[in-house]
């Protein structure tokens, strides 16, 4: 006689989701409906760091949490510290066994927890992970940022070969995958720093042993003009560089290096393309940073050198490179600045109290 498996209680708290929200008041809102209209909701917790908002973000996230009457929503009201501050104050907060984040102005897809809550209640999982849509500000789709083909989903073992197929395609983004909780335990986002997500996501992929992969697009990350990915500063240089070093640091001779040395390698074409895209009174400053990554890179491979024979994969040369690439950049430049001030007109308005 066969017996029956008990049904699965998917009203236990399972998955918290951090929200940062900084002045997105025209979009927090939305960010919110698309997480409380998921099924499985009890299995999910909502926490929303505001991080200094000056707009009226905070009073949309306190409407919500009152008409929700605290079941599943809290929210954490700190000083502008920026998006790593946020999410690491999030993370305290966190209860459950699996964590995910939300951006205050991108939005789940409807099939988010239906696909997902399954998963983690089997509590096998360190990570799930799943392909993304980039949207526009009225939430349709644009584009796909596919991290699992159809032919790749299912659970995976994160051996060696892996783990170096993800440092290879360097899919950092820290909202394509839901984590097990503990693998935040010993690590932080780095505040005052871009490029968060390159220098956090990377140890933590090392660091889990298993992930399930699903083929389906579950978050909508939208494209706004003047977010950060669309600016270039040397302080992204500077940020990058240290991001770079850090890698390298973690290179000692052991089977990981090469993952390391990959990762460098992402980290330095992330470089060469924000090179690129530096206003003309940085562009040397900025070029000499580059060429100091360069530098970072090759000293580290000459001090694994009598430790190591596996073989090295040099630097690309990237000087005339980067130069084609800013040209390209440039004339791109001017064709944006059109579109920018046709679409001036037709941005999202403000959520306004009433």
């Amino acid at each position: 006689m066969a017996f029956e498996q008990p049904p699965v209680d998917y009203t236990k708290p399972l998955l918290s989701i951090v929200v940062t929200a900084y002045n997105v008041d025209g979009y927090i809102e939305e960010a919110l409906e698309s997480v409380l209209t998921q099924p499985y909701i009890d299995a999910l917790r909502i926490i929303v760091v505001d991080d200094g908002s000056t707009d009226s973000t905070f009073a949309a996230v306190q409407a919500i949490v009152e008409r929700d009457g605290g079941r599943h929503v809290q929210i954490i009201r700190q000083s502008n510290q920026g998006v790593s501050a946020a999410r690491n104050a999030g993370i305290d907060a966190v209860r459950t066994p699996y964590v995910g984040f939300l951006d205050g102005d991108d939005i789940y897809r409807e099939s988010f927890a239906r696909e997902v809550v399954p998963l983690l209640a089997d509590a096998r999982w360190d990570m799930v992970e799943y392909n993304v849509e980039i949207i526009d500000d009225d939430s349709r789709k644009l584009e796909e940022i596919e991290l699992v083909s159809a032919s790749e989903g299912g659970e995976c073992t994160l051996d060696p070969d892996a783990h170096l197929r993800f440092a290879n395609r360097f899919h950092t983004f820290v909202w394509a995958r839901v984590f097990r909780i503990d693998l935040f335990r010993d690590r932080q986002f780095p505040v005052g720093r871009h490029y968060e997500d390159m220098a956090i996501v990377p140890a933590i992929h090392l660091a889990a042993q298993n992930v399930y992969r699903v083929g389906k697009s579950l978050y909508g990350y939208r494209r706004r003009f003047g977010s950060i990915t669309q600016r270039s500063a040397v302080s992204d240089m500077v940020d990058l560089r240290d991001i770079g070093l850090e890698a390298l640091a973690r290179c000692d001779g052991s089977a990981s290096d090469k993952f390391w040395l990959t990762v460098f390698g992402k980290i330095f074409w992330r470089a060469r393309h924000v090179c690129a895209r530096v206003d003309r009174a940085s562009f040397r400053r900025a070029s000499d940073i580059l060429r100091a990554m360069a530098g970072d890179y090759q000293a580290a491979v000459r001090s694994l050198a009598p430790r190591s024979d596996r073989e090295v994969v040099e630097l690309e040369a990237f000087d005339f490179a980067v130069r084609v690439d800013r040209s390209l950049h440039q004339v791109k430049g001017v064709a944006k600045m059109i579109l920018r001030r046709r679409l001036d007109h037709h941005q999202r308005e403000r959520r306004v109290d009433h």
